[in-house]
C-alpha cells in the first residue's frame, strides 16, 4: 500500500538520505570532497525531533543542538559513545579507565546526572544511582544523536537540566544491512552486523553488536598511601547489544511502531577494599565494597501507535525497561553477590496540532512507574538494612508546548507541571524568542528552568537516606547565534546557569553520611563550533569555556575543565579517506582537591573503500602517547590501535 502523502517517516528516511552526504554543523566529523559542497549548506534541513518532541527543522531551532548521523560516527571510527560525545562543544566526558570502565558526561557545567538521556524515547537513567554509565552503549547501532543543550524539562521532566541526549537505533531498507569485525590493543575484539527485512509497509530491522577486551590496570595506586587499592591485574570487559526496530503501516495515517534492546556485559574494576575476608573464610560477610566485577543486563522494549494527517499527529506509546547489575569477584561468588534492579513502566501521550501555518501546539501526558528491589536481604553484613524504606514511585506529568512564527519573528514557549510521588510537585517552563536576520541568520534568547528528583539512593538507602530532600533546581538563560555561508557553518552560543538545592552527601552529627540540599552551583560559559571546506578539507573548531564553581565556596567544581577544544580535519582522495583530531583538556580538579593536569591528545584514522560495499579501517588513538586522567588516580589508555573491515549490502 503506497500513501498518497509523504509520511513522516518518509520524510525522514528522505533527510537521512541526504544527511549521508552532508556535513554536520554541530558535530562536524564527517569528511566531504568538492562534490559534497553543496551539500553542506543544507545540513541545517536535518530533522529534529527531541528538542520539542515533534518535527522541525534545525535551521528553525531556537535551541542549541547537534545532530550526529551513523555517517559521522562510522568516520569517527569510536569504539565507545563517550569518544562521539566528547568531540561536542559544551561537553566533557570522564571515565574510570580505558574502553568498558565507566563513563559519563557533563553537559555545559551540570553535574553528571542532569543530562537526561533517552533511547528512542525511552528514559534510560538509573532510578538508583540518577545517571547513566554511557560504556555501555555500542556506536554501531545507531541511526544518530540528539543533544540538545540546556534544561528542558518542560518537556522531559526530571534530570533534563544540562541537556537530553536522544538515540535512534538503526533501520535498515528490506535486505540491507552489514556487518563487520574489527581487532585492537589489550585484546580488543568486536563483531557487528545488521539486517532489515520487510517491504514499505511493513518491515523489521536486526542488529547485533558484541565485544570484547583484556583491558590494562586502569587504577594507579598511590605509594604514600598505605591504605590506597593496589590490585595491579587487568581490568577487562565483554559485551553484547541486541537491538530491533520496526514498524508496519495499518493504513495511509495509522502505523504500530516498535523498538528494543537487550544488553549484558561483564566489567572488571578494582575494589574499593581489595582485602576481602572471603579469601580465606568463605563464611564471612563479603558486602559489594569488596567486589571488583561487575555483571549488567539491561533491556527496554517500547510499542507505539502513531495517527497523522496534515493537521495532527498523535503519538501513543508504553514502554517497559529493566536494568540489573550484580557486583562480585574478589573471594565473592557470583551467588552471593549483591544485585540491584529496577523497573520502569512508561506511558506517553503525544498531540501535535497544527493550527496554520505559522502556528503549531502540543500537549502531551507522561506517566512512569519506577520500581527498585535488591537481594541484599541474604546477606548477614546489611541485616536490618536490607532494603529502601520506600522502593517505589509514581510520576505523572502534563505539558504545552507552542510556536508561533510572524514574518522572521519566531516565539516559542512550554510549559509542564510534574507530580513525583512522596516527593512532590514541580513546574518548568521554557521561553524562546528568535529572529531570521536573514535565510542564513537566526539569532536566539532562551530562558529555561529545569529540575532533577532525587534518586532512590538519595531519598531512601538502608540506615542514611534523608526522605526530606527536595529536588534540585536550575535557571539558564542563553544567547545563540547560528549562521551558515557558502563554505561553512558557526554557531556561538553564551550562556549561565544558577542551580539550587544540589544534593550533596557528607557526614551529619552523628558522624553517618547522608544527602541534603546543602549547595548551589553558578555556570556561566561560550561554546563555539565552525567548519570551514577549504579545498579537498574539512576543518572543525570546536572550542567550550566553562566556568563551573560552587555558589557558597566559589571553588571550582569537580571534573570541569575550564577551556576545551577540538580539532578535526578531515581529507578525501581518491578511495582514501582520512581523520585527524586534536583534543585539548585544560586542567581540573578532582574529589580532595587533586589537581587533573591538562592534556592533548592526538588521533588518526583512515579508511579505504576496496569497493563500495567493502571498507578497510584503521585508527590509532592517543598517537603520542600522553599520560593523563580525567577521574583522579583511574588512568586513561596509552597509544592504542583498531584494525577492521565492514561489508554493506
Amino acid at each position: 500500500m503506497k500513501s498518497k502523502a509523504i509520511t513522516t517517516n518518509q520524510r525522514n528516511r528522505i533527510a537521512f538520505s541526504l544527511t549521508a552526504l552532508s556535513v554536520t554543523a554541530a558535530t562536524n566529523f564527517s569528511l566531504v570532497n568538492n562534490a559534497n559542497a553543496e551539500a553542506l549548506a543544507s545540513v541545517d534541513d536535518r530533522i529534529l525531533v527531541t528538542a520539542n518532541r515533534s518535527e522541525e527543522p534545525r535551521s528553525l531551532s531556537l535551541s542549541s543542538n547537534v545532530v550526529i548521523t551513523s555517517v559521522d560516527i562510522e568516520r569517527l571510527q569510536a569504539k565507545n559513545l563517550s569518544e562521539v560525545l566528547d568531540q561536542v562543544a559544551g561537553m566533557s566526558v570522564t571515565s574510570q579507565g580505558g574502553p568498558g570502565q565507566a563513563s559519563f558526561v557533563f553537559t555545559r557545567g551540570s553535574n553528571s546526572n542532569q543530562t537526561l538521556l533517552l533511547i528512542d524515547g525511552v528514559r534510560v537513567n538509573s532510578a538508583t544511582l540518577g545517571l547513566t554509565d554511557f560504556s555501555q552503549i555500542a556506536p554501531q547501532q545507531i541511526e544518530r544523536i540528539e543533544i540538545i543543550k540546556g534544561p528542558r524539562s518542560s518537556l522531559w521532566g526530571s534530570d533534563a537540566i544540562g541537556g537530553v541526549i536522544q538515540i535512534f537505533t538503526k533501520r535498515y531498507a528490506h535486505g540491507s544491512g552489514n556487518v563487520g569485525a574489527s581487532l585492537g590493543s589489550h585484546g580488543y575484539m568486536q563483531g557487528y552486523a545488521g539486517i532489515g527485512f520487510g517491504n514499505d509497509e511493513h518491515n523489521l530491522s536486526l542488529s547485533m553488536n558484541a565485544e570484547q577486551s583484556d583491558g590494562f590496570n586502569v587504577f594507579e595506586t598511590d605509594p604514600d598511601n598505605p591504605y590506597d587499592i593496589n590490585e595491579p591485574d587487568k581490568d577487562g570487559f565483554e559485551r553484547i547489544n541486541l537491538s530491533v526496530n520496526g514498524e508496519s503501516y495499518i493504513n495511509d495515517e495509522v502505523r504500530l511502531e516498535l523498538v528494543g534492546r537487550y544488553q549484558k556485559g561483564n566489567n572488571e574494576y578494582d575494589a574499593s577494599y581489595p582485602d576481602s575476608p572471603c579469601w580465606n573464610d568463605p563464611s564471612q560477610s563479603c558486602p559489594s565494597f569488596y567486589a571488583n566485577e561487575q555483571d549488567s543486563e539491561n533491556s527496554h522494549i517500547k510499542l507505539a501507535s502513531v495517527y497523522e494527517t496534515s493537521a495532527i499527529t498523535s503519538n501513543l506509546s508504553l514502554a517497559i525497561i529493566e536494568n540489573s547489575a550484580t557486583t562480585f569477584g574478589n573471594g565473592i561468588d557470583r551467588a552471593d553477590g549483591d544485585e540491584i534492579t529496577t523497573k520502569r513502566q512508561q506511558v506517553a501521550f503525544i498531540n501535535q496540532f497544527s493550527i496554520a501555518d505559522s502556528f503549531r501546539v502540543n500537549l502531551g501526558l507522561d506517566w512512569y512507574n519506577e520500581e527498585v528491589s535488591t537481594n541484599q536481604d541474604k546477606d548477614p553484613w546489611t541485616e536490618g538494612f536490607q532494603e529502601w524504606q520506600i522502593d517505589s514511585r509514581d510520576v505523572t506529568a502534563v505539558f504545552v508546548q507552542g510556536r508561533q512564527t510572524i514574518n522572521s519573528l519566531i516565539i516559542e514557549g512550554a510549559v509542564r507541571y510534574d507530580d513525583i510521588e512522596k516527593i512532590g510537585d514541580k513546574t518548568t517552563y521554557n521561553l524562546s524568542v528568535g529572529y531570521k536576520v536573514s535565510p542564513n541568520l537566526l539569532v536566539s534568547l532562551n530562558r529555561g528552568t529545569g529540575f532533577k528528583a532525587p534518586s532512590f539512593n538519595d531519598l531512601y538507602w538502608p540506615g542514611s537516606g534523608n526522605p526530606d530532600l527536595d529536588p534540585e533546581e536550575a535557571t539558564t538563560n542563553e544567547f545563540l547565534v547560528r549562521y551558515s555561508f557558502d563554505f561553512g557553518q558557526l554557531e556561538l552560543a553564551a550562556y549561565d546557569s544558577d542551580i539550587d538545592n544540589l544534593i550533596a552527601w557528607a557526614p551529619n552529627e552523628f558522624g553517618l553520611w547522608q544527602p541534603s540540599n546543602v549547595n548551589a552551583a553558578k555556570i556561566k560559559g561560550i561554546e563555539s563550533t565552525i567548519e570551514l571546506l577549504l579545498g579537498a578539507t574539512t576543518n572543525t573548531l570546536a572550542i567550550s569555556y566553562t566556568d563551573a564553581k560552587d555558589a557558597v565556596t566559589n571553588l571550582d567544581l569537580i571534573r570541569r575543565p575550564v577551556l576545551t577544544a577540538n580539532y578535526t580535519l578531515g581529507y578525501e582522495w581518491r578511495n582514501y579517506q582520512f581523520t585527524a583530531i586534536a583534543s585539548y583538556r585544560d586542567k581540573s580538579i578532582d574529589s580532595g582537591m587533586n589537581e587533573l593536569p591538562s592534556f592533548t591528545r592526538f588521533d588518526l584514522g583512515a579508511q579505504y573503500a576496496v569497493s563500495t560495499a567493502l571498507t578497510f579501517n584503521v585508527k590509532v588513538n592517543n598517537l603520542l602517547d600522553r599520560q593523563y586522567q580525567t577521574v583522579n588516580q583511574y588512568v586513561a589508555d596509552g597509544i592504542n590501535g583498531y584494525a577492521g573491515l565492514s561489508y554493506k549490502f
